[in-house]
C-alpha cells in the first residue's frame, strides 16, 4: 500500500507467499478512488481465494469480463487467477479489506482430491454472483467480516476461528453456486497472458471516457489486432469492445443512481459518440431505458 492508504499503481498478477503454517494474506482497508490519473489504479490476479468486505464507498467491482456495482457492507468472492480491479464513483473514494488464502492447505495443510466443497473453480463463471449485497447474504457477509476481525483482534485461538469460519464460508459458497456436476476441470488463463493485456485494461479503466480503438488497445499491448482479439476473449470472456461498452455503461450507471445530471451529459462524459448511442447500448446491456434504470434504482 501506498503512503496515503491508496492500492499501489501496479499490476499485481501470480503468487502471493502465503505462511506455510497459517496460509491467510490480508490486505487492510485499502483506499480505491475513480481511476483517475492522479491516483492509483490496481489490477489483480493472485494464486488464491481472495474475499473482500467494503468498508465504504460505492463503485464498480471487476471480475474476468464483469462488472459489479457495490455499496458499502458488499463483500467479494475471487477465485484464483480472476483479473479483477475495484474503482469508486467519481470524485469519491472506497475502501476495503482483503484476505487471500489456499483453503486446501488452510484447513488439511495440502492438496485435497475429490471434495467438491474445496474446488473453488465453482466461484468463477457468468452464473456465480461475485460481489454480494449483505441484504440477501447476511450468512456470507457475516463469515467474511469475521474473518477479517479476527485477523485485526489477534485474540486468543484465533487462527483456529479463521479456520472454522473459512471452512463454513465455503459451505455457503457451495451452497451459492449449487449443486456440483462432474464435469473437465477448467484451465485457468496463463498468468502472462493476463500480463500481455495489462496496459488495454489500464487504458480502458483511467480513459474509457476517450475515444478508443481495438487496433489502439492492441498497439498498446504489443500485439496484432487478431492476436489481441483472441487472448482477450479468452481471458475476459468477451471481446474488447463489448467489455470497454460494458465499463463505460457501469460508470452510467453510478452517475445515473445520482440523478444529478441529463442523460446527455451523461453519455458525453462517460465517452459514448452521443446520447442516442448511449441510449441503445444501455438497453442491449441492462434491458431497459437509462431513465427507467435511474427511477429504480436513483438516490
Amino acid at each position: 500500500m501506498s503512503k496515503d492508504g491508496t492500492a499501489p499503481d501496479v499490476l499485481a498478477f501470480g503468487k502471493h507467499p502465503l505462511p506455510p503454517d497459517f496460509p491467510v494474506f490480508y490486505w487492510v482497508r485499502l483506499q480505491y478512488d475513480d481511476g483517475g490519473p492522479a491516483r492509483a489504479r490496481y489490477l489483480g490476479s493472485h494464486n488464491g481465494l481472495e474475499i473482500g468486505y467494503c468498508h465504504h464507498g460505492e463503485g464498480v467491482f471487476a471480475v474476468g469480463g464483469r462488472l459489479f456495482h457495490f455499496g458499502p457492507g458488499f463483500v467479494s468472492v475471487v477465485p484464483p487467477m480472476s483479473p479483477h480491479h475495484t474503482w469508486s464513483r467519481k470524485g469519491t473514494r472506497c475502501e476495503w479489506s482483503f484476505a487471500l488464502t489456499d483453503p486446501d492447505r488452510l484447513l488439511f495443510g495440502g492438496p485435497v482430491k475429490d471434495l467438491a466443497l474445496f474446488d473453488t473453480t465453482r466461484f468463477a463463471g457468468p452464473r456465480f454472483p461475485n460481489l454480494l449485497p449483505p441484504a440477501e447474504h447476511p450468512h456470507i457477509v457475516s463469515l467474511i467480516t469475521r474473518i477479517l476481525d479476527e485477523n485485526q483482534e489477534k485474540r486468543p485461538y484465533h487462527e483456529q476461528a479463521v479456520r472454522a469460519c473459512f471452512l463454513g464460508l465455503l459451505v455457503e459458497l457451495n451452497r451459492l453456486a449449487g449443486p456440483a456436476r462432474r464435469r473437465l476441470a477448467p484451465v485457468p488463463c496463463p498468468v502472462d497472458q493476463v500480463e500481455r493485456l495489462r496496459p488495454a485494461l489500464q487504458l480502458i479503466q483511467t480513459r474509457y471516457t476517450q475515444k478508443l480503438s481495438v487496433a489502439g488497445m492492441a498497439e498498446r499491448c504489443h500485439m496484432s489486432k487478431s492476436n489481441f482479439r483472441q487472448v482477450f476473449k479468452q481471458v475476459m470472456g468477451k471481446g474488447p469492445y463489448q467489455y470497454l461498452t460494458e465499463a463505460r455503461i457501469a460508470r452510467a450507471c453510478l452517475e445515473l443512481k445520482e440523478n444529478k445530471k441529463k442523460i446527455e451529459a451523461i453519455a458525453w462524459d462517460n465517452g459514448f459518440p452521443s446520447p442516442s448511442c448511449f441510449v441503445r447500448q444501455f438497453r442491449d446491456i441492462m434491458h431497459m431505458a437509462p431513465r427507467r434504470w435511474a427511477r429504480l434504482h436513483g438516490a
